[in-house]
């Protein structure tokens, strides 16, 4: 069993993510900003393999500290999920400027930030795994969701060119776009989407780690795009 770094695992698809890969005996070292909702999901592990990380990854100095402190704590790390990620439905002017630069920070520059503190030691023992979460947007354009839009396109860029820097030393970079996910994402409520047109967040986090654990040998999945049969795009 491996352990496991996950952010954005108090709310969504992450916190079905963390409970899956922690029920299957993963060790999840869970990553978001609101302690109280970790310490919930903590105490919701029956095996105790959920450990609270409180970090808010808008605020890209508290990232490497918190990486260095997470590897001291619980030595290696085998794994990393990139889940977390903010954006909503409006129009491009509607945004201000330090709306822009937080939502590039956390969608992008804290993906960037975590790979570059954990990469190293993946490199060093010639084995890791990566797994960015992303969208099926980075395929395809959609007015009112234009930086959101453009942060999954920069995703699916560095996810496939560090694919190919680090793939024969050991290391996997998978890249997964979902559709539309029944979660609380964007200001909406879990549960309110009809169960046919998007995704149930716990059967997909199911199908993610079957994804994760699947990977043996010489396999390696580079991008991954899932949607709801139901879904209308």
């Amino acid at each position: 069993m491996a352990i496991w770094l996950i952010t954005g695992a108090s709310r969504g698809l992450g916190r079905y993510l963390s409970r899956e890969m922690a029920r299957r005996g993963h060790t999840v070292i869970a990553a978001a900003r609101d302690s109280g909702l970790l310490a919930t999901l903590a105490n919701e592990s029956s095996n105790g393999h959920i450990v609270p990380l409180p970090l808010d990854l808008a605020d890209s100095a508290a990232i490497r500290p918190a990486i260095d402190r997470a590897l001291l704590d619980h030595g290696p790390i085998d794994g990393l999920i990139n889940n977390a990620a903010i954006g909503d439905y409006r129009p491009f002017l509607e945004h201000r400027e330090d709306e822009l630069l937080t939502l590039v920070q956390v969608n992008i520059a804290a993906v960037m930030q975590l790979c570059l503190a954990l990469l190293p030691h993946f490199l060093q023992r010639g084995a890791g795994h990566i797994v960015n979460i992303g969208s099926d947007l980075a395929r395809r354009p959609l007015a009112n969701m234009a930086p959101y839009v453009a942060s999954k396109h920069a995703l699916l860029g560095f996810s496939h060119s560090l694919l190919r820097e680090v793939k024969d030393r050991g290391v996997r970079v998978n890249l997964i776009n979902p559709g539309i996910i029944d979660t609380d994402f964007g200001g909406a409520s879990e549960g309110s989407r009809p169960a046919h047109a998007s995704l149930q967040p716990r059967e997909f986090a199911r199908l993610i780690a079957d994804l994760i654990e699947g990977q043996l040998g010489h396999l390696v999945v580079d991008e991954l795009i899932v949607h709801a049969l139901g879904q209308d795009y």
